[in-house]
């Protein structure tokens, strides 16, 4: 019985923590939201350039760029993430987004990162658009992540994929083998 009952703790702990990081994604979302998010992604995107070699002639070439400055994970056994995120090129004006998604398998600890999509083809970037519904990776659309070599070069075997992620700047600590799906929810400016 005690065991049940810490079991029970531990799914009520984790989806608690689960709702106040998802809980900023999908809140109200202001002007001033706005162009903070504007901001840390235009820093974000230039210092990515700046540390990782070949990175620039890449994201040149997609038909748009998404970026998430900073998405927080966290749990412990269950979990969930969140973060925002502006489509910065790609579209005649900026479109703002939330994500996040619930995780679970075996994770513990917290960590946050950014992240950057490359939308390389007319048609990724159009079904990443369109419509008002969640867009949720693995099941609209499958993404090839980045992998970096040695000295911070891109591995350029996998650059050619409808969409690929960059996901760089880890701080934290989280054991993560987990199974998941990040959703994006576009986000207006109320």
């Amino acid at each position: 019985m005690l065991k049940i009952k810490s079991h029970f703790k531990l799914v009520v702990a984790s989806l608690v923590l689960g709702l106040t990081l998802t809980g900023p994604a999908l809140a109200k979302f202001t002007a001033e939201d706005a162009a903070t998010l504007d901001a840390d992604a235009e820093a974000t995107v230039a210092q990515f350039k700046a540390d990782t070699k070949g990175v620039a002639e890449v994201l040149a070439d997609a038909k748009g760029i998404l970026v998430c400055p900073k998405i927080t994970k966290a749990g412990l056994g269950f979990g969930a993430e969140g973060g925002q995120c502006v489509l910065v090129t790609g579209a005649p004006e900026k479109i703002y987004y939330g994500t996040f998604g619930v995780k679970g398998g075996f994770i513990a600890g917290i960590q946050s990162h950014s992240m950057i999509l490359a939308l390389n083809t007319d048609e990724a970037l159009a079904r990443f658009t369109s419509g008002k519904r969640e867009w949720e990776l693995g099941v609209d659309a499958s993404v090839a992540v980045a992998e970096y070599g040695a000295g911070g070069d891109l591995d350029t075997s996998n650059l050619k994929s409808a969409i690929v992620s960059f996901i760089f700047g880890q701080k934290g600590l989280m054991a993560d083998v987990t199974f998941k799906g990040s959703r994006f929810k576009k986000l207006d400016i109320e």
